[in-house]
């Protein structure tokens, strides 16, 4: 039963978030609060191959991204006026300070690409977001590789392999897996 209500919740949670979303947008079109980009997770995409070790190692991707602090203010205003929840925002005018990092070439152990490099954007403004996001996480195939480069040099890397087990720089390690249950 505790399973059933955590399924729920999740449900519940879902709704609630597209809820925030759909209210904001529609704030965006009629004027009212102008900078609203959309939610992080909806403004780039990556190759499939890919999609479980985005989605286990870049937790922003619920974040609704907009163009300044101000933007971010107006819309948390506009969700606590109109009782609709709570949203995280990321302010692009605060990420200018990562533009050299997103842009240096990458020079990686076993030239391991950054999961960042690998995603697709329609529109180049949103960038930082993602940088903001991931940083420098690089992808591997496996564990054994992850554990190899995140922590076995003189450099430490945080490290996401293709199955979303991921190698911290503090030599944490996130991973394992449950057999699913058939009913």
């Amino acid at each position: 039963m505790a399973q059933f209500e955590q399924k729920r919740q999740t449900v519940e949670a879902s709704r609630s978030q597209n809820n925030v979303m759909r209210r904001l947008m529609a704030e965006k079109s009629s004027g009212n609060i102008p900078g609203i980009y959309g939610r992080l997770g909806d403004l780039g995409a990556i190759d499939e191959k890919y999609d479980v070790a985005i989605s286990t190692t870049c937790k922003p991707l619920d974040y609704i991204v907009v163009d300044t602090v101000d933007t971010a203010q107006m819309c948390v205003e506009f969700l606590r006026r109109e009782n609709l929840g709570i949203a995280s925002f990321l302010a692009l005018d605060k990420q200018e300070k990562l533009l050299p990092y997103m842009k240096k070439p990458s020079s990686t152990p076993e030239n391991a690409p950054r999961l960042f490099d690998l995603i697709r954007v329609t529109d180049p403004a949103v960038l930082p977001a993602f940088y903001f996001a991931l940083r420098d996480t690089l992808i591997v195939d496996d564990i054994t590789t992850a554990t190899r480069i995140g922590i076995g040099g003189r450099q430490r890397y945080r490290v996401v392999t293709l199955k979303g087990e991921v190698v911290e720089t503090s030599g944490s390690m996130t991973g394992g897996g449950r057999s699913e249950r058939r009913y």
